[in-house]
């Protein structure tokens, strides 16, 4: 039974030798701990005393990194899309954690980068991280969880986009690939 049959739609899985997980399983764990994860970032960004920047907002400084950016390559690296990247770029602008310059090659093309102040929260961040239960070497085993769970997650984002740019998802193929499934939904219960 897959967990979008369940009665009550929650999607949690039942622990049964007979379970399959299916791509909409995958899709609404993956989503719900997104979602938890940006709720652990607002309370720590809470904790810091930054109240002017939305975690997605910090999921953007992070994914722009050291050195300068193209807009449309920050927007082919993330989910971001349409307006709503338009209004987070143009805040953190205004905040102050972004610079905004026109690419030298062609000055129709906007280039960004972090600004001192959105270079030291993304430090502040990840000495954060460094210090916290997941950043920890010592723990048991958890480092070795991480890193498979990372891996699986990446095999199975390349997966669907490849199977996007060469003619879609066929959902009856995910069979063929329940092994990442089961490894992915294993590694995050």
């Amino acid at each position: 039974m897959n967990g979008h049959d369940r009665p009550d739609g929650n999607g949690d899985l039942e622990d049964s030798p007979d379970r399959r997980i299916s791509a909409f399983d995958l899709a609404r764990v993956i989503e719900r701990v997104s979602r938890r994860f940006l709720d652990y970032l607002r309370l720590e960004l809470g904790k810091l005393g930054i109240e002017d920047i939305s975690p997605s907002q910090v999921m953007i400084l992070l994914t722009i990194g050291h050195g300068e950016i193209a807009v449309r390559d920050l927007l082919d690296r993330g989910h971001y899309g349409g307006s709503n990247a338009s209004y987070n770029l143009k805040q953190l602008v205004e905040s102050g954690y972004l610079e905004r310059g026109a690419s030298p090659r062609d000055r129709r093309l906007a280039q960004i980068s972090l600004s001192l102040k959105g270079q030291m929260l993304c430090e502040r961040l990840r000495l954060l991280d460094e210090a916290s239960q997941f950043g920890s070497r010592s723990e048991n085993g958890a480092e070795a969880d991480l890193l498979t769970t990372h891996e699986t997650l990446r095999r199975l984002e390349q997966w669907w986009n490849n199977s996007l740019r060469y003619g879609g998802i066929l959902l009856a193929s995910c069979m063929s690939y329940s092994f990442i499934a089961q490894d992915l939904v294993n590694s995050l219960l």
